[in-house]
C-alpha cells in the first residue's frame, strides 16, 4: 500500500544516527512526489477507515428512532455488515486494490445500503401493526416495496457504473465497486434480512408510530395546499444557478486536496514560499542542440514564460574574464600548498607563534592608537593571550588545548575555507565536462535535447496555469511536465464527469421508461434530481467549497444516490391513486427521511477528515443529500398531479381521533 514507506523510514533512521534531531537543534523534513504520495496514502487509509467506523456507529443510531425495535435494528445492522463484507470481497477479486477515491466506498455502502433496509423494515413493521402475521407481512412487503427497491437499486447502480467508461481510473474503480455494492445490498435486503427477521419475529409495535404529518403538519401540507407557489419558487431558485455558474471554481492544485498539516505538504509550501522558481514547469524535446537553442529563443519571447533552460545554459558565458577574477581571489586567499600540492596543517609551535604575534600586534595598536571604546576589550584580550601562552608552557603537550581553542573560536571555518579553496580551483566549463547526472537529465542518447520551460508569475490559480500551458503549446504542441499534467488532468476529469453525468441520466431515463412506460412519471423522478444538483452547485459557491479532483464526482454521485427517493415517492403516489391523503403522511416519506438522515450521518463523517479531498467530498455530499431530501419531499409532491388531500381536507371525524392518538401511517412503497 505504501511502497516508499521503507525508504522513508531508512532516511529518518540515518538522520537520527547522525544526530540530526530536534534535541540537537536540527529538524529533518521530507517532501517531494514520493514523500507527498506516501503520506497521503497513509492518511487516506487511516481516515477512510475512521470515517467508515464513525458512519457505522451513527447509522446504527438513526434507525432506532424509526424502527424502535431492538430485534429489527439488530437484523438491519447484521444485514448491513454482511453486505459490507461481501462488497469488500468483491473489491478484492474484481479490482484488488483501493485508490484515493475508491477508499470511500465503505462510507457510501453504509449510507446507501441501510437505506434499502429501512424501506423494507418500515413497511414490514407497518403491516405488523395492522394485524398481519409475520409471514403475510413479509410476503406483502416483498410484493409492495420489493419492486421499488429493485428499481432504485438498479438505477443507483447505473449511476455508479456510469463512471466506468471514463478515463478517470480512480473514479471508474469507485463506480465499479459501489455499483456492485448497491446490488449486493439489494440482494442482502431481500434475502438475508427476511431470514434474520424470521429467526425470531419481532412483536407488533404497541400502537402505530407518530407520523411525519402529525409532528410537522404545516410542512407536510405545504406542497399540497400551495403547489403553484412551491413550483414557481423552485423554478426561480433553479434559474439562479445561471448567475452562480460563472463563480464555480475548480481547484486543480493537487496540494490543495491534501492535509495542510502534513509534514510533506508544509515542507513543500515552505520551500515554494522561499523559492524564486515554480515547481509547475513543462518540458519540450528538440532534435538537436541547434534546434533547442532556436526553440528556447522563441519560448522566451512569450509573455507567460519566465525562463527557458537547455543543456547549453549550464555552460557559463565570458568564462575567460570570470576565471581571471577567480585566480586573483585564489592568489590572495589560499595559503601556499606543501611539496605534495596539499595544504599543510599548522603545527602546535606555529599556532603558539601565531598567538604571540597576535599579542604583539594588539600591544602595538594600543601603544600607537588613541583610546577608544574598544580599548578595554583589546587590553583584556592581550592579557588573556599572555596568560594562555604561559599556561601552554606548563603543559607537556599543548596540542590538545590548542585544538580545543581552535574549535571554540573557528568552528566550521576551516572546512569552509577548504570548500572555498576547491571552488577557486575551477577550470573551464564545457559541454564535455558537465556532470554525467546533469547531461543524462538534459540530453538523450540519440542527441535529442530537453528544453525546460519555467512560468512567469504565480500559478496558484487555474486560469494562470492554463494560460501558461496553452501559451507554450502554441509554440510547441507536444509538451510534458507537472504544469501540463495538472491542466490536462483537470480537463480530463471535467470531461469524464460530464460524460458520467450524461450517461447516468440517460441510462436511468431509459430504465424508467422501459419499466414504467410513462414519460410523465420518468420526468417526475428526474426533476428533483436536476433541481438538487443545481442547488448543490449554488451551495458550493456560497459555502466557498471549490470543486477539486476528489469532490468533483459529487454531482454524478447525487444522481445515483437521490434517484431512489424519487422513485419511491412516484411509485407510492401511483399505488395510492388520485384523491389519496397527503403523500408526506405516508411511511414512504418517513422512510425517505430516515434514509436521508443515515446518508447525512454517513457522509458527514468524511466531512470531518483532515485530508481536504475527503473532507470536501463529505461536505458536498452531505449538503447535496439534504437538498435532495428537500426536493423530494417538498418540490416533488407539488409536481405530482392527482389531487392529494391535505390534512385540512381529511374528514372531521378522522381529525378528532388524531387529537387523542397520532394518525395512522399509510403503507410504505
Amino acid at each position: 500500500i505504501q511502497p516508499a514507506g521503507r525508504a522513508i523510514r531508512e532516511i529518518r533512521r540515518i538522520a537520527e544516527n547522525l544526530g540530526l534531531t530536534p534535541d540537537n537543534g536540527v529538524t529533518v523534513r521530507l517532501t517531494g512526489d514520493v514523500a507527498l504520495s506516501d503520506e497521503e496514502i497513509g492518511l487516506v487509509k487511516s481516515q477512510a477507515a475512521a470515517a467508515a467506523l464513525g458512519s457505522l456507529v451513527l447509522v446504527s443510531i438513526v434507525p432506532a428512532f424509526g424502527l424502535r425495535s431492538f430485534r429489527m435494528i439488530a437484523a438491519v445492522l447484521a444485514t448491513l455488515l454482511v453486505g459490507l463484507a461481501l462488497n469488500l470481497g468483491f473489491t478484492t477479486l474484481a479490482v484488488g486494490h483501493l485508490n484515493m477515491i475508491s477508499a470511500a466506498f465503505a462510507v457510501l455502502f453504509i449510507g446507501l445500503g441501510v437505506e434499502l433496509e429501512i424501506h423494507f423494515s418500515m413497511r414490514y413493521q407497518e403491516l405488523l401493526a395492522k394485524g398481519h402475521s409475520h409471514a403475510t407481512a413479509l410476503y406483502e412487503t416483498a410484493g409492495d416495496v420489493g419492486t421499488s427497491i429493485f428499481l432504485t437499486a438498479v438505477a443507483t447502480a447505473i449511476g455508479f457504473f456510469s463512471f466506468i467508461p471514463t478515463h478517470f481510473v480512480g473514479v471508474g474503480e469507485l463506480g465499479l465497486i459501489s455499483g456492485a455494492g448497491i446490488l449486493i445490498g439489494f440482494l442482502c435486503t431481500v434475502t438475508l434480512l427476511p431470514a434474520l427477521l424470521s429467526l425470531r419475529p419481532p412483536p407488533a409495535p404497541d400502537g402505530e408510530p407518530r407520523s411525519f404529518a402529525w409532528t410537522m403538519q404545516r410542512l407536510a401540507d405545504l406542497p399540497v395546499r400551495y403547489p403553484s407557489a412551491v413550483r414557481w419558487s423552485a423554478l426561480a431558485l433553479a434559474l439562479c444557478t445561471v448567475f452562480v455558474l460563472p463563480k464555480v471554481r475548480f481547484d486543480n492544485n493537487p496540494l490543495n486536496v491534501r492535509d495542510p498539516s502534513a509534514e510533506s505538504v508544509q515542507t513543500f509550501a515552505d520551500l515554494l514560499a522561499g523559492s524564486t522558481t515554480s515547481p509547475w514547469t513543462v518540458n519540450a524535446i528538440a532534435p538537436d542542440a541547434a534546434s533547442a537553442a532556436a526553440l528556447a529563443e522563441r519560448l522566451r519571447a512569450l509573455d507567460v514564460v519566465g525562463s527557458v533552460v537547455t543543456l547549453a545554459d549550464f555552460v557559463p558565458e565570458e568564462q575567460q574574464e570570470k576565471r581571471g577574477i577567480i585566480e586573483d581571489v585564489a592568489m590572495f586567499s589560499a595559503p601556499a600548498p606543501g611539496p605534495d600540492g596539499q595544504l599543510l596543517a599548522p603545527t602546535a609551535q606555529q599556532k603558539i607563534e601565531a598567538l604571540e604575534t597576535l599579542e604583539v600586534e594588539i600591544a602595538h595598536l594600543l601603544a600607537e592608537g588613541e583610546p577608544g571604546p574598544l580599548t578595554p576589550a583589546a587590553e583584556t584580550l592581550r592579557g588573556g593571550l599572555r596568560r594562555y601562552r604561559e599556561s601552554l608552557a606548563a603543559l607537556p603537550d599543548p596540542s590538545t588545548s590548542l585544538e580545543e581553542l581552535q574549535e571554540e573560536l573557528l568552528g566550521a571555518l576551516p572546512e569552509q575555507l577548504r570548500i572555498l579553496s576547491r571552488a577557486l580551483e575551477a577550470g573551464a566549463v564545457t559541454l564535455e565536462n558537465l556532470p554525467d547526472a546533469l547531461v543524462d537529465r538534459m540530453l538523450a542518447a540519440d542527441g535529442r535535447v530537453r528544453v525546460e520551460i519555467f512560468p512567469k508569475g504565480d500559478l496558484s490559480d487555474h486560469a494562470s496555469l492554463a494560460a501558461f500551458v496553452d501559451g507554450v503549446r502554441e509554440v510547441v504542441p507536444e509538451i510534458a511536465g507537472s504544469a501540463s499534467e495538472i491542466v490536462e488532468s483537470g480537463r480530463a476529469v471535467e470531461r469524464a464527469l460530464s460524460q458520467a453525468l450524461l450517461t447516468a441520466l440517460g441510462a436511468i431515463t431509459v430504465v424508467l421508461l422501459l419499466v414504467w412506460r410513462r414519460v410523465l412519471d420518468t420526468a417526475l423522478v428526474l426533476a428533483p434530481l436536476l433541481l438538487a444538483s443545481a442547488f448543490t452547485v449554488q451551495a458550493a459557491v456560497f459555502l466557498q467549497i471549490p470543486f477539486n479532483f476528489a469532490d468533483v464526482i459529487v454531482l454524478p454521485l447525487l444522481i445515483g444516490i437521490g434517484v431512489d427517493a424519487a422513485i419511491h415517492m412516484v411509485h407510492r403516489a401511483r399505488a395510492m391513486g388520485e384523491g389519496a391523503v397527503n403523500l408526506l403522511t405516508t411511511s414512504t416519506a418517513r422512510a425517505i427521511a430516515y434514509g436521508s438522515l443515515t446518508n447525512v450521518a454517513s457522509f458527514g463523517t468524511m466531512g470531518l477528515a483532515s485530508h481536504l479531498g475527503l473532507a470536501t467530498m463529505g461536505q458536498l455530499l452531505t449538503v447535496g443529500v439534504i437538498l435532495t431530501l428537500v426536493c423530494n419531499l417538498i418540490v416533488l409532491p407539488a409536481l405530482i398531479p392527482g389531487g392529494q388531500r391535505s390534512a385540512a381536507q381529511v374528514p372531521r371525524r378522522r381529525r378528532r381521533r388524531a387529537t387523542v392518538a397520532p394518525p395512522r401511517r399509510a403503507g410504505s412503497g
